[in-house]
């Protein structure tokens, strides 16, 4: 069977999420957006995120933050403080800035690309995320020379 998808207001989805994960549910949606490449992209994977203790999220967890009523984001914790946690894009070239851990609504347990689940505490995703991140500064040559390769230059 195949399933329908139907788009809906960012506003009408985070308030769905938020009902399924103050019933203890995990809730999944399609990821919308560009700034998770090359793990996440537009239209293309899902994620399936569950509800967590603030205190409990680590480095390199992929987190759903509520920046303000209507704005919300699907980053990588970069850096973890007691109060506070710092994320970053992994297709951006620049971080999100630091946000107080109450601003935390849930963690991506896993991803879904092609009808297949990808468990994100798998060791192999977990040490992609750490070299990924390690290479933060070397992202704009790295996505310089994905570009080039893309159109064929040499």
């Amino acid at each position: 069977m195949k399933v329908k998808k139907q788009w809906i207001t960012s506003e009408q989805l985070f308030e769905a999420i938020s009902e399924q994960l103050a019933n203890k549910r995990m809730a999944s949606f399609t990821v919308t957006g560009m700034s998770m490449w090359p793990l996440l992209c537009h239209g293309r994977d899902q994620v399936i995120v569950e509800a967590i203790d603030p205190l409990c999220v680590k480095l390199g967890d992929i987190v759903l933050i509520r920046v303000d009523k209507r704005k919300y984001l699907l980053h990588r914790v970069t850096k973890s403080m007691p109060n506070a946690i710092e994320t970053t894009g992994d297709g951006n070239l620049f971080h999100d800035g630091l946000f107080p851990r109450s601003y935390i609504i849930a963690r991506v347990s896993k991803l879904i690309r092609n009808g297949r689940e990808m468990d994100c505490s798998r060791f192999y995703l977990r040490i992609a995320a750490r070299v990924w991140m390690l290479l933060f500064p070397f992202r704009r040559h790295i996505f310089n020379a994905w570009a080039r390769i893309r159109r064929g230059d040499r």
